[in-house]
């Protein structure tokens, strides 16, 4: 529920990168955590703090995405937002909220599942519980990357990782997980696990102690590969 020291730590960690980020994945709810006081936790999308992530996103000529509580007309949102220097270019809101803890009760839906089209990909964003769902994932046009930003415990850790593995081999698209580290005031701990996925199923990972994972992804590669193996043309 820090707004400026989570915004002054997404800086800090864009300061220690190398040049040339496209895009910088964030978790879910990335400036309050996962607060289900949907009145406390959320923002407009004119609050400051979406300003200056778009001046973020143009210092550092990259693009941000993540989840955040939105406000918006008496209603709340678990909303993801692409922010670049031009500011908000792509919006979804989280289609499976997370019974358990009452997220359906706290937040709903207006912005349904879609692509983000950015600097040429198309980018398939999804909030944390989505994972668990595929039929998500193919309600759309093939997606060249599929982005999840997550809470996701270390109780049911491997499942998260047996299912970002899945969705980008049955898809046949990179596919992120960014979930968050460390232990929150209920006691719940969360051991990262974030990581870069190829349609072949290879793995880049990183633990509970780190927090940057770099990856390049080719877009030309991921064409060649659905070409010689065109599984997706046979989707139903």
């Amino acid at each position: 529920m820090d707004i400026e020291a989570n915004l002054k730590t997404i800086t800090e960690h864009l300061n220690g990168l190398q040049d040339g980020i496209d895009l910088l994945v964030l978790p879910e709810m990335f400036l309050s955590g996962f607060n289900m006081d949907a009145a406390t936790a959320s923002i407009l999308e004119t609050h400051r703090a979406i300003e200056a992530l778009t001046r973020i996103a143009e210092k550092y000529n990259t693009g941000l995405v993540g989840s955040l509580a939105i406000a918006e007309d008496g209603q709340y949102f678990n909303r993801v937002l692409l922010v670049t220097g031009d500011g908000i270019i792509g919006r979804y809101d989280k289609q499976y909220l997370f019974s358990p803890s009452g997220e359906d009760k706290s937040f709903t839906q207006k912005y349904p599942t879609a692509l983000f089209e950015y600097k040429g990909w198309n980018i398939l964003p999804q909030v944390c519980y989505d994972l668990r769902f595929p039929e998500n994932v193919r309600s759309v046009d093939s997606a060249d990357l599929i982005v999840y930003m997550a809470n996701w415990p270390a109780g049911r850790i491997q499942h998260w990782d047996a299912l970002l593995k899945a969705r980008a081999i049955e898809n046949q698209c990179y596919t992120i997980g960014c979930n968050r580290i460390g232990k929150d005031k209920n006691g719940w701990s969360f051991l990262g696990h974030s990581q870069i996925v190829n349609p072949k199923g290879t793995v880049s990972r990183i633990d509970e102690n780190q927090i940057n994972l770099l990856g390049h992804l080719d877009i030309d590669k991921l064409r060649e590969y659905r070409m010689r193996y065109p599984f997706w043309k046979d989707k139903k």
